[in-house]
């Protein structure tokens, strides 16, 4: 069978390259309950933000996921610098008459002029914002087939290890099986014997006594809760095997074989069963952690 199981801790890196452009796309990925996409781009590129988040959300659905995009133009004539004179000149006259009104020495340099915000504008030449968001697409599917396949190795490895959780419950959950039926009965008897032995010679009604009996021996049946236990174990092991993402659907099934451990634990007062269900209880908590980082 081939297994989907993806892991939600990756990293994927990929370029997209054309005409002296060159854009970089890495991602990280670590676990969350639901998906949180956090993009950090230069100013160049904030065009082509919404569709690569797009993308992401149609990619992936769970994990704390940090996208880093660079961008590089290594050609000639790939971009243009323009000053907004209206602007420089604004905050000129401002700096002038502050210095006016304060005795400050008038002493603007040209450096000052570049550090103002906008003051100097990098546009792409005529056709880049296309070129580019073609080469921000490009680069960002790279960069997911990359983080996917190394979620997926890590899934692959999630599913071996659950896997064998899996066949050790089911070893326990044999044992406690083994014992279900043996156990109400055995109790009825110590019961029985119990009983008579505090009201020997009292005149005890026999059918009321077996009655009693009965009844105490039928709450202490696990039956029921054997047999759900064995359908959460497979249910759990055909979700682990779809192609979806199913770390939530694995978490609440992990939720309800705890459940019915800990019924057959209060329920049960065996000591091999007791035995049989704190060892369950243990390997479900290792398939608990494992799960945690399942998409």
């Amino acid at each position: 069978m081939v297994v989907k199981l993806r892991s939600m801790t990756g990293f994927g890196r990929a370029e997209a390259e054309e005409n002296g452009r060159k854009v970089t796309v890495e991602i990280k990925a670590v676990n969350h309950r639901f998906l949180d996409v956090t993009f950090r781009m230069p100013r160049a590129l904030s065009f082509a933000e919404e569709s690569m988040r797009k993308a992401v959300r149609e990619r992936l659905s769970r994990g704390k996921v940090d996208v880093y995009v660079g961008y590089s133009a290594i050609a000639d004539g790939a971009k243009t610098a323009s000053a907004d004179i209206a602007l420089i000149r604004s905050y000129v006259d401002a700096a002038r008459a502050a210095a006016a009104l304060t005795d400050i020495a008038d002493d603007l340099k040209l450096s000052d002029i570049l550090s103002i915000p906008d003051a100097i504008m990098i546009e792409e030449e005529k056709g880049g914002e296309s070129m580019l968001t073609n080469l921000c697409s490009k680069a960002l599917q790279g960069a997911l087939d990359a983080l996917e396949e190394m979620r997926e190795r890590e899934g692959a490895e999630l599913y071996n290890d659950i896997t064998a959780c899996l066949a050790d419950l089911e070893a326990q959950a044999a044992l406690i099986g083994a014992r279900k039926e043996s156990v109400p009965k055995e109790y009825a008897e110590k019961l029985r014997l119990r009983i008579r032995e505090l009201t020997e010679g009292s005149g005890l009604d026999e059918a009321r006594f077996n009655a009693e009996v009965a009844y105490m021996a039928d709450r202490m049946d696990i039956s029921e809760e054997v047999v759900r236990l064995a359908t959460h174990i497979n249910q759990f092991r055909a979700a682990a095997g779809a192609r979806d993402a199913v770390g939530r659907k694995l978490d609440f099934m992990v939720q309800e074989m705890n459940r019915e451990l800990n019924t057959i634990g209060s329920k049960s007062a065996d000591m091999a069963i007791t035995n049989a269900v704190i060892e369950g209880k243990s390997i479900v908590e290792k398939i608990r952690e494992q799960v945690q980082n399942i998409e």
